[in-house]
């Protein structure tokens, strides 16, 4: 069978599911991988492994008729690469890539909702303007599609009561997926250092992290937290200020964007994400698990999913400071449940969060009874 993957990644990037892939490749699928032509192409289509699909797509667009462009795109493409299924990621492509598919004459299309993003949050006109011009083409997209599949309940539910999908046509996964293999279980570092690793944007917790970090560093000014990740002002505005005042307040130190996401959760023994953005299940907090840290994340739809409460980690509740600060004390104070937290963590990641297991899901999901 033909499969593609869409994503809104660039030609020039390396495949974002490279696991997937292989999966797929492992069953004797010719596999293609969608992404935006930018003139380059990763050397990885070279390797005899996913070929490129190259298709119009944009990452933060609301023109629709850009998005008419894109349709008719993805259209010609799995026609002329006769694409039988498609498995594609992210509510941003959906109308286009789903409803071109679905014109493309693809057999079997799996919609993958990673997440709500930012649709459902923007306020004012610029919101009402946003979800006028895409629910009734996100309806339509779903209506092409035979499967569409959430990454947590609370998602699911959520759609199914705006009217935007049928429940007969709704599955679920545990997210993405880690690969526990590239992500190990290491040792937890004897200091006491905090990670917060994720885009800095503000509905991703970054302010209630630095002003819990400031909470606990009164009591134990020997703690160290630090901040990774690229800063995100695109949709939500700039969290620069705060930012900027908490690392000349010596309260974090900021590192930026890295490569190198496990060496930092190897150096750091507890992972703080106290998001409340409105996520699929966030990634970061997957790979946290694998390398087996104790967590603490929010009691929100996505993230609560990582975390059983006091026994890999603490939910919080969102916007809640002092409650983060609470246990990042508990943390502290209590070294030997915070190492038992640690265990139980990389036991979520190795029976419930496994990207063989993630995966297995979408490929019986795109391997209906009775496709050729």
């Amino acid at each position: 069978m033909k499969v593609a993957i869409m994503c809104n990644t660039k030609s020039s990037e390396y495949p974002n599911r490279p696991e997937l892939i292989e999966d797929f490749l492992n069953i004797g699928d010719e596999v293609y991988f969608a992404a935006i032509d930018d003139g380059t192409i990763n050397s990885y289509y070279s390797e005899g492994k996913a070929k490129l699909l190259p298709v119009l797509a944009s990452r933060n667009n609301t023109n629709p008729f850009v998005e008419l462009k894109s349709l008719f795109d993805v259209r010609r493409r799995v026609k002329e690469y006769g694409i039988e299924s498609v498995v594609i990621y992210g509510i941003k492509n959906h109308p286009a890539m789903a409803i071109g598919s679905w014109i493309g004459g693809t057999k079997n299309i799996v919609c993958v909702v990673n997440g709500r993003g930012n649709l459902f949050t923007v306020k004012g006109l610029r919101g009402i303007i946003l979800r006028t011009i895409t629910f009734p083409m996100l309806k339509l997209a779903y209506m092409c599609s035979d499967t569409v599949c959430f990454q947590n309940e609370d998602d699911g539910i959520f759609f199914i009561n705006k009217h935007l999908v049928k429940s007969d046509k709704v599955s679920y996964t545990d997210g993405s997926g880690v690969n526990t293999k590239l992500f190990p279980a290491c040792d937890m570092p004897n200091k006491d250092e905090f990670l917060y690793l994720a885009r800095i944007t503000p509905s991703k917790g970054l302010k209630e992290y630095i002003e819990a970090a400031q909470i606990v560093k009164n009591k134990y000014p020997n703690t160290i937290f630090h901040v990774v990740g690229p800063v995100d002002d695109v949709i939500e505005g700039s969290s620069n200020s705060i930012l900027d005042k908490a690392i000349s307040d010596g309260v974090v130190l900021y590192h930026g964007e890295t490569n190198n996401v496990k060496g930092w959760l190897q150096k750091t023994r507890y992972f703080v994400y106290p998001s409340y953005y409105p996520e699929g299940v966030p990634r970061c907090v997957l790979q946290a698990l694998s390398c087996g840290r104790p967590i603490i994340t929010c009691n929100s739809p996505g993230c609560k999913k990582t975390v059983i409460d006091q026994e890999n980690g603490f939910l919080v509740e969102p916007r809640n400071s002092l409650e983060v600060a609470n246990r990042m004390i508990r943390f502290i104070q209590d070294r030997k449940s915070a190492e038992r937290m640690g265990k139980k963590s990389r036991w979520l990641a190795e029976k419930v969060f496994d990207v063989k297991i993630i995966n297995k899901k979408i490929i019986s999901l795109v391997h209906k009874e009775g496709m050729n």
